[in-house]
């Protein structure tokens, strides 16, 4: 279901939004985030009450001038009826901000799903290398796993760039707790630019899986492919560059927020604010 979802989102967003993989990562990120912020401004000409939050600031501005004055000659019962005045305009604004983002969610989805699919990584280019891990229980700790040689795929994971197609899965520890958790094989593979991904198939005893690796292209294969429980390898993780804004910006790992995101969070917030003075919607 979640996969049908996600083909039927990339379906719309690619014709509409593939345009932008053409530009600088920086600028294609910074027109997606000024356009969610204009999606949630605009969304409130059809869902608010404009004339009725005109007149709440306007009132705001008032009391708080009103406010200012009577803490100027220490007159504390109008201090008080000004402030209590100022929340009860604040609960009634408050109720004019839910539509608006009721009618936003089901675009910013479909942003939100393809700036993840599209803008969080920098596609590989051909020749760079790409670190390539699969995830396998404890169980398959000293065991060998190996990836299967095909044309236009270069392994580079010995010293001096030496082929090891064989890899040892080795134990894979919590940074934070030091304990194992499973175990991980670890491939640094190079591959030649092509028009269609390449099939990376990964082995390890009887249970074979692919991945594609998209090297050259506009678009990157999805960064981490999950398998089904009863197979002993979890996943296959696809290390790429994050894009970052302007280089620089970079992701919060407590919260778990890419550096794509930290961006987009940084250009869309304030743009709301700055596109709400532009056009005077409230």
């Amino acid at each position: 279901m979640i996969e049908w979802i996600n083909s039927a989102i990339m379906a719309v967003a690619d014709p509409a939004l593939g345009w932008l993989l053409s530009l600088p990562k920086d600028l294609a990120l910074a027109i997606v985030a000024v356009g969610t912020g204009a999606i949630i401004t605009f969304a409130r000409l059809f869902t608010t009450n404009q004339d009725l939050l005109r007149r709440c600031d306007r009132d705001k501005k008032r009391l708080k001038e009103l406010t200012r004055e009577a803490r100027a000659r220490k007159d504390k019962a109008a201090v008080q009826r000004h402030r209590a005045t100022l929340h009860m305009i604040a609960m009634m604004t408050m109720k004019q901000e839910g539509l608006p983002l009721l009618l936003a969610i089901l675009p910013l989805a479909v942003l939100g799903t393809w700036c993840f699919q599209r803008l969080a990584f920098t596609p590989p280019k051909a020749g760079e290398a790409i670190a390539v891990t699969v995830h396998l229980p404890e169980s398959a700790v000293g065991d060998l796993a190996h990836i299967v040689p095909r044309a236009g795929i270069r392994d580079v994971s010995g010293p001096n760039g030496q082929s090891r197609w064989i890899q040892e899965v080795v134990s894979d520890v919590a940074p934070k707790t030091g304990k194992t958790v499973g175990g991980v094989a670890v491939w640094r593979i190079q591959a030649d630019a092509s028009p269609e991904p390449h099939t990376l198939e990964i082995r390890y005893k009887q249970a074979s899986v692919e991945t594609e690796l998209s090297v050259g292209r506009r678009t990157y294969s999805p960064p981490v492919a999950f398998y089904p429980a009863d197979s002993p390898i979890g996943c296959v993780q696809l290390d790429m560059r994050p894009v970052k804004l302007f280089g620089v910006v970079p992701g919060i790992g407590f919260l778990h927020l890419q550096p794509w995101l930290v961006a987009y969070f940084l250009i869309a917030i304030p743009s709301v604010t700055l596109l709400k003075r532009i056009t005077g919607i409230h």
